[in-house]
């Protein structure tokens, strides 16, 4: 009798394993690979997948890598109600379901710091959850990732901070990347592969010149 139990018990936490697979196959949030300039606001789309469920809210995490900034999450196309945040969590729910189906959500504004280098970075959506109309809840067990390519940024030399002006703040950030140990593309104003004091004295120039 006990074996029987037992083959029956084995037997239901297979269905709902895979039954959960299923769900999370079919069902999540994504975002598409996008490319930034220097300095420059970047927009993504994030797009929700849900073809076995309506859904009633959805919550993520967006994992940045350094030099990149969150600066704001609005709803788009499929999604109406407000996206609340905190911090890097975004959290969105509405009383009438969003039908199955597939698209746009939420457009989310990234900041990309003018200090950060020309290149390919990873972003990721983290602590994926859904929630259908039905109550189930759909976590993503794997962050669902995208790539950034910054480009560099032709502007203003020495607008390191990407204001379009070069003053007090881009000296700042001069120091910071010098303190840090940092090589940047854009700080070394006086291309010699360094970035140094003498970098500060050139800035200075820059803004004397002005």
């Amino acid at each position: 009798m006990k074996r029987r139990f037992l083959f029956l018990l084995m037997a239901v936490c297979s269905f709902v394993g895979a039954n959960a697979a299923i769900n999370r196959a079919n069902n999540y949030l994504q975002a598409a690979d996008v490319k930034a300039t220097q300095g420059q606001t970047v927009e993504v789309a994030l797009t929700m997948v849900n073809k076995t469920f309506d859904i009633i809210n959805w919550q993520t995490e967006l994992v940045l890598p350094a030099g990149v900034t969150f600066v704001s999450a609005t709803p788009a196309d499929r999604w109406t109600e407000e996206i609340k945040v905190d911090g890097v969590k975004l959290f969105s729910e509405t009383e009438t379901a969003v039908a199955k189906g597939e698209g746009v959500v939420a457009k989310i504004t990234l900041q990309v710091d003018a200090t950060v280098a020309a290149g390919e970075y990873d972003l990721a959506l983290k602590g994926v959850v859904m929630t259908a109309a039905d109550g189930t809840s759909i976590a993503q067990v794997e962050n669902k990732g995208f790539k950034l390519t910054v480009e560099e940024n032709p502007g203003v030399k020495g607008d390191l901070t990407g204001d379009g002006e070069v003053n007090a703040a881009d000296i700042q950030a001069l120091l910071n990347i010098i303190a840090a140990g940092e090589f940047n593309p854009a700080a070394d104003l006086t291309g010699d592969g360094d970035v140094n004091a003498g970098d500060i004295q050139a800035l200075l120039n820059i803004i004397a010149e002005q």
